[in-house]
């Protein structure tokens, strides 16, 4: 479909009726006229990008920051029906995303930014171990 959409050997009435059809009563008139002009350059192809910029943008201008939580691993990948899946288009999108990792053994690790909260227990563990090593010294 984007190919025909993008194709200049289409005649650019019958890619901006498929487009309307497509998208028409589903988005705002402006997306739509977004569509259109995109189809008329022979770059509707590139709209989803487009969407994702914009949706950064938004989210930067309302402070809004991506978080990712990560827990040790329960399950093998893929028995969650999809979950993984769903983790990394919310990270895309610049939502909460979770990931796994076996050798958090327990608790998690929350990264909000740059910013990592550990209240894992490796991340006990080796602090316990700094405080150890340097009370020998």
């Amino acid at each position: 479909m984007t190919r025909d959409v993008d194709s200049p050997a289409v005649a650019f009435e019958h890619r901006r009726k498929a487009v309307e059809e497509l998208l028409g009563g589903h988005v705002s008139p402006q997306a739509l006229n977004l569509a259109l002009l995109l189809t008329k350059r022979g770059r509707f192809a590139i709209l989803p990008s487009v969407g994702a910029e914009y949706d950064a943008l938004v989210r930067k201008s309302r402070g809004i920051v991506a978080a990712t939580v990560t827990t040790p691993e329960r399950s093998p990948p893929g028995a969650d029906g999809g979950a993984d899946s769903r983790g990394a288009a919310r990270r895309e999108q610049g939502g909460a995303g979770t990931d796994t990792d076996p050798s958090l053994v327990g608790g998690l690790t929350v990264r909000i930014g740059d910013r990592l909260i550990d209240a894992s227990v490796r991340g006990r563990l080796e602090r316990l171990r700094g405080r150890l090593v340097q009370g020998t010294s």
